[in-house]
This record gives C-alpha cells, sequence and structure tokens, in this order.
C-alpha cells in the first residue's frame, strides 16, 4: 500500500506534523501511527472495490462533499466538522467500532501511544485519507465521469451518484460496457489509492497470507485434511 507514501506532505507541510502538533507527541510518534493506520485504511477501501456494490458506494462518497478543502486546513487534526466527518469515513471504510478499537490498539503498541489517545487521532486521519484519495482520483475518475452520457429523468444531480447508480444497476455508460464500467472505475481508484487492479481471487489469496499464523495453520490442516 502507497497511501502512507502519498500522504506526507500537504502543501509542503507533512501530515505527520500537523498531527504531531494536534497531539502534542513526537513526528516520530506520528508517523509511526501512520504507518499502522494508513495501509490498513487503504486495505479496507480495496475490499469495498471488489464489489459493484461498495464500488459504487465509494464513487458516491467520493462526490459527497468536497473532502479536498481539508487538507488546506491546519486544524484538521483539530477541528470539529472535521472530526465529524472523518467519523462517518471511519464507518464507512472499517465498518464497526470494534474494528477501529483493534486498529487504533495495534497503532498504539507501534507507537508506544496511549491507546485512548489513538483513537482520537483516526477520525482526522480518516478524513485526511479520504481527501488525499479523492485528490488523487480526481483526473482519471474525472474522465470517467465525463464520458458518461447524461441520464436526464433519472439524474441525481451529481455525476459521482449518477455512475454510482449505474454501476448498482448493471449497466454500462457510454464507451463502457457493463462488464468494462467497473473494471475501469476500479482501476481509477486503484491507483489513486496506491492498490493493484487486482481481482477477486487476487485479493482473497492476499487476505489469507495476511492471517495470522494461528488461524492460518488450523484452517491449512483442515484443508489439508
Amino acid at each position: 500500500m502507497q497511501m502512507h507514501d502519498t500522504l506526507r506532505s500537504v502543501q509542503g507541510e507533512t501530515v505527520a506534523a500537523r498531527l504531531a502538533a494536534a497531539f502534542d507527541i513526537t513526528q516520530a510518534q506520528a508517523e509511526a501511527v501512520m504507518r499502522a493506520v494508513m495501509p490498513e485504511l487503504a486495505w479496507r477501501l480495496e475490499t469495498h472495490t471488489l464489489s459493484r456494490g461498495g464500488l459504487a458506494d465509494l464513487v458516491e462518497a467520493l462526490g459527497s462533499s468536497d473532502h479536498a478543502s481539508y487538507l488546506d486546513r491546519a486544524d484538521v487534526f483539530r477541528d470539529e466538522a472535521a472530526r465529524t466527518h472523518g467519523n462517518a469515513v471511519l464507518g464507512r471504510v472499517l465498518g464497526s467500532k470494534d474494528r477501529s478499537r483493534t486498529l487504533a490498539a495495534r497503532a498504539a503498541r507501534q507507537s508506544r501511544l496511549d491507546p485512548r489517545l489513538v483513537r482520537a487521532m483516526l477520525p482526522g486521519l480518516g478524513t485526511v485519507a479520504m481527501a488525499m484519495l479523492a485528490v488523487q482520483a480526481k483526473s482519471s475518475l474525472g474522465e470517467i465521469l465525463q464520458r458518461t452520457p447524461p441520464l436526464g429523468r433519472l439524474s441525481r444531480g451529481s455525476p459521482h451518484a449518477d455512475l454510482a447508480d449505474i454501476l448498482r444497476r448493471r449497466c454500462g455508460a457510454g464507451p463502457y460496457s457493463p462488464l468494462v464500467l467497473p473494471r475501469t472505475v476500479r482501476r481509477a481508484i486503484a491507483r489513486a489509492a496506491g492498490f493493484s487492479p487486482r481481482g477477486a481471487m487476487a485479493w482473497y489469496l492476499t487476505a489469507l497470507w495476511r492471517l495470522p499464523r494461528r488461524v492460518l495453520r488450523p484452517l491449512a490442516a483442515r484443508v489439508l485434511s
């Protein structure tokens, strides 16, 4: 995953520096938190793109707010609106508070910080991650949006929402057939988020590789028995 590297600099000031200043920690500790959190967020984003519904939801989310505006704010980790936005992002990407707590605990161990402090950082990191994804995907996803024909009376008034509906209904649009469109959209988001546009089978094999050995060994034993 390359999301951590992508997020290192925003208008000449690193995200880690802003995070460190907001929570009164060292930049090394902030970097450690980001190294634990950002790859996990990228991984979760990748899982959403494996289904048409998840891909459509992500496309619609990218167009539902001016995400990029948060990157211009030096107080992104202190602002209450950014925090609310970040909690919504975490709910969408991670899916449950248990996953947020697990991620915070792992990041806390790697950074040697209090898990409660790391949990407080997650909404801001979620906001910044989605904002950077929106910025990175603007060009490649914008090309698809421009080539998507208008939906007329069926339009929801937003190009992102219209494209999301086309994906959900398994339709094609313009030069994109129903099979080509989701693959093209997924490749655009994959490039922006820094993950490989591999198919579902390759993803599942990688997911198995990520399992702890205490889980993988019994699973392998059952398969081989």
